[in-house]
């Protein structure tokens, strides 16, 4: 497992992808619009969401600056 401090700019975005890994994230600051798979919904400071692998996932950010906390469970390789 590892844990990945993520951070945007207000109205940054990610693309739709997948990778292989489960992912836990837990929302700290600002707002996202998170959408996985067919739902899209409004993330506030402490909800978290789950993606399991494979699973389709994008987000924008809403119009201040945003801090996450991601886990991914195997490790990233693209990380390292």
């Amino acid at each position: 497992m590892m844990l990945s401090l993520i951070e945007f700019e207000p109205g940054a975005r990610v693309e739709p992808h997948s990778h292989p890994h489960e992912q836990l994230g837990l929302l700290l600051e600002g707002e996202l619009e998170f959408t996985i798979g067919e739902t899209t919904r409004r993330v506030t400071p402490g909800q978290m969401w789950r993606i399991p692998g494979g699973g389709v996932h994008s987000a924008v950010a809403g119009d201040r600056p945003v801090k996450a906390l991601d886990a991914f469970y195997p490790i990233r390789e693209d990380y390292q």
